[in-house]
């Protein structure tokens, strides 16, 4: 049986591979957190799954936008529809837990404009963080996010297609060399020059050899993903750690490309399992601190963190639990705004979005 590229409206099996796999360190992150937890498990590189999140998503975009798209307003329609009701749902969860139960949360502080830009993606310090973070914090990566689909639908105007390429790899590159020189301040300012965008960049030029990746030879692959694996191990000992898209960009880069040249040959027998916790990926992120708070709760109650041996017992329950708690919102709550989603855009289409958009 001979392994096939995949076509542009078939869902890429190692992306949705790195996708569970970006969650779930994001949820090892974030099980090891706690105040009474952190200081026995200092491990950093849990912040690796948002760089391979943002390397991912500069490759979805271009692919997804490659062939005959509907333009602009249609791109940023659909993103807006499949990203912000349910950060919304959430970090209006986030708002009532905090006020009815304070202590149910960490660091909750509100003022009234704060919560307003986190709802509209904009930028702020947050009230008692001293960081640029919206009210729900895990949502800083949906303001690096919604800004990209903003550059991105801009640059759609274009209608040819290496002129479009060489627009949005010069706007993302030209807003970091301004934040590498100028230095602001300000939190849009600061948010909008960071070299992170430098990732959505990286997933895009990604996108656009992905034909070449899938012929290279294995090994070759392989050897990619051996490298960013070593280089996390070694990022982690070093301290202080060094600029993030030197730590956790570079090996991200990585792993998409040695993903994409495995890819025909994941293609062979795919992981049903994996593929969900992939298509899951976004309901985990933001759902899984609320499933992990609860059990954090509900651990401490019946066992309790006083050992080390009990500490490791939560933190491997949690992870179960933060990843559990992200597909039943990915079952009950995200796949229907999905599907109400594509319903409301089905008469408009001019060609099927493609699998990978999930």
């Amino acid at each position: 049986m001979s392994a096939a590229a995949p076509t542009r409206q078939t869902t890429v099996v190692t992306i949705q591979y790195l996708r569970a796999i970006a969650a779930s360190v994001v949820v090892l992150y974030h099980a090891m957190s706690a105040p009474s937890i952190a200081a026995l498990f200092p491990v950093r590189i849990g912040e690796f799954g948002v760089d391979l999140f943002f390397v991912i998503s500069g490759y979805i975009m271009w692919t997804m936008t490659a062939g005959n798209w509907r333009g602009a307003l249609a791109f940023w329609g659909a993103r807006l529809l499949r990203v912000a009701p349910l950060y919304w749902i959430f970090t209006t969860l986030y708002v009532a837990i905090a006020l009815s139960r304070p202590d149910a949360v960490f660091n909750a502080a509100f003022e009234p404009l704060h919560i307003i830009k986190s709802y509209l993606f904009v930028p702020a310090a947050h009230p008692s963080l001293g960081v640029i973070a919206p009210v729900y914090t895990l949502g800083w990566t949906l303001n690096y996010e919604m800004f990209f689909y903003l550059v991105f639908g801009f640059c759609l105007f274009i209608p040819s297609r290496k002129p479009r390429l060489a627009a949005m790899i010069g706007a993302l590159s030209l807003l970091v060399l301004i934040g590498t020189v100028v230095r602001p301040g300000g939190a849009v300012a600061a948010t909008y020059t960071n070299p992170i965008l430098l990732e959505f960049a990286a997933g895009i030029v990604l996108a656009c050899l992905a034909s070449r990746l899938y012929a290279t030879k294995p090994a070759i692959g392989w050897a990619l993903i051996g490298i960013a694996v070593i280089w996390l191990v070694a990022v982690h000992r070093m301290e202080p750690l060094p600029e993030r898209i030197v730590a956790f960009g570079i090996p991200a880069i990585l792993a998409v490309a040695g993903a994409l040249i495995l890819e025909p040959f994941a293609r062979l027998r795919p992981s049903r399992f994996a593929l969900l916790l992939g298509d899951a990926s976004y309901s985990i992120y933001l759902a899984h601190p609320f499933a992990q708070r609860i059990w954090y709760f509900v651990f401490g109650a019946l066992i309790g963190t006083e050992t080390p041996a009990t500490v490791a017992l939560y933190v491997a329950t949690a992870i179960v639990a933060g990843i559990g708690g992200g597909i039943v919102s990915y079952v009950l709550i995200e796949r229907p705004i999905i599907a109400a989603g594509r319903r409301r855009r089905a008469s408009g289409l001019s060609s099927p979005a493609p699998a990978i958009d999930r």
